[in-house]
């Protein structure tokens, strides 16, 4: 069986009496930075000035923020954001569409991860209903090996087997979006945390991030010592 957590599908079909793995950076934001950087270079060869670069909230924003500063063409920058999909309905409703005028134009379609690929296919063809010349898709995250629907990736950073990953963009519960880095973490033992209200996973992967434990977040300043502009 599957079951989408964020921007992603999992598999949950594990058996609860395997042991759980803690979680484990995947990629350092060094890594992230130079294979960003690539993409930039290798993007900026194939798109025209002019193209527009259009992300997919909210998980491409760490990603193609980094991205479209390095690529060296004149770019638009716009957004589509799809509604919660379960795997059983195989629905996609789209809440927010491009307002750019994208007709003869090149799109780059940047997502923070492609796994089944019924995402990818239902906003590739959403767009070229535009009238787009092309669409380039790109994204931070290529898991292959889940694709159910044959979809074209052109440009990914990784492609990775991995199972459920947070950070850069990538979140659980809306947490963990703006770390730098990328970590590779149960689901099943993540969402029975966080139901719980526990927060010992939570803390291992702020720690793998370089922050501060959800579970001792600082206090907010006192009024009186706030600096106002």
């Amino acid at each position: 069986m599957m079951s989408c957590g964020g921007d992603q599908w999992v598999a949950s079909d594990a058996s609860p009496t395997e042991p759980m793995a803690e979680p484990r950076l995947l990629y350092g934001s060094a890594e992230i930075s130079a294979r960003v950087a690539e993409l930039g270079e290798e993007l900026s060869r194939v798109l025209a000035d002019g193209a527009v670069a259009v992300g997919v909230l909210k998980g491409c924003l760490p990603f193609m923020a980094d991205l479209v500063r390095d690529i060296d063409r004149h770019l638009e920058i716009d957004f589509v954001a799809l509604s919660a999909f379960s795997p059983d309905s195989g629905r996609i409703r789209l809440t927010r569409d491009v307002v750019t005028d994208v007709a003869g134009r090149q799109v780059l379609l940047v997502e923070g991860v492609v796994d089944t690929g019924f995402r990818l296919d239902f906003l590739r063809r959403h767009l070229l209903d535009h009238g787009p010349t092309e669409v380039i898709v790109c994204t931070l995250l290529d898991r292959s090996d889940r694709r159910i629907l044959p979809t074209q990736v052109d440009y990914s950073g990784f492609v990775t087997d991995e199972g459920f990953v947070v950070g850069y963009g990538l979140d659980h519960h809306g947490r963990y979006r703006n770390l730098s880095c990328v970590v590779t973490v149960d689901l099943t033992k993540l969402e029975s945390e966080y139901s719980s209200g526990g927060t010992a996973l939570a803390d291992a992967i702020m720690g793998l991030a370089g922050r501060h434990p959800i579970g001792a977040s600082p206090e907010p300043p006192e009024v009186g010592t706030m600096v106002r502009g």
